[in-house]
């Protein structure tokens, strides 16, 4: 699981308490922070004038998924109609109705994503 950040909203505290004359050892005690945040806001702050970078990637950055929304919940509903289906079966079914090729490794992914790890028939 990926590390979550500080939220916006935390960081726009930083730059406003560090302007009202409190000192950067004070913020990080009363946020629960650390130094290294206030710093790089306060950075950031000066730099663009908001706690946040705006030429930074945003997370539509990337490859696409090889699989929507819909055809997870159409794998979950195949398994859960079938639960001795092969993979390869399952690939075959997400070809002819959904018109969509997948490989092995990622319909085996997709199924440990909707939490389909080990198959008691």
């Amino acid at each position: 699981m990926p590390r979550r950040g500080a939220s916006n909203d935390l960081k726009a505290r930083i730059p406003v308490l560090y302007l009202a004359g409190h000192p950067i050892k004070d913020i990080c005690h009363l946020l629960g922070i650390k130094k290294t945040l206030a710093y790089k806001v306060l950075n950031r702050y000066q730099e663009f004038g908001g706690v946040s970078n705006p030429y930074a990637y945003s997370c539509g950055v990337g490859r696409p998924r090889t699989l929507s929304s819909a055809d997870l919940a159409f794998i979950s509903a195949i398994v859960n109609h079938r639960p001795s289906v092969y993979l390869d079966e399952l690939q075959d079914e997400l070809w002819l109705k959904c018109n969509v090729r997948s490989t092995l490794p990622t319909l085996s992914r997709a199924l440990e994503q909707l939490g389909v790890t080990c198959k008691a028939i």
